[in-house]
């Protein structure tokens, strides 16, 4: 059972989420060469005073 953990900024839409979700499961499916519902999608929001880019905080931490 693939598990993927997908790192992002918070701001992203349900919508965008979901359409985002459909995709990569149809192709980790098609190449992986395993059934849909044996594929999970974690979302990991990361805010931007937890994400440093080049040494440099994206913004003030907390």
């Amino acid at each position: 059972m693939p598990t993927l953990t997908i790192e992002l900024a918070p701001g992203r839409t349900a919508e965008q989420k979901i359409k985002y979700a459909e995709e990569v499961t149809k192709l980790t499916s098609d190449i992986l060469k395993c059934p849909v519902d044996s594929i999970d999608i974690i979302f990991v929001e990361i805010p931007s005073s937890n994400w440093v880019k080049g040494g440099k905080f994206l913004a003030p931490p907390v």
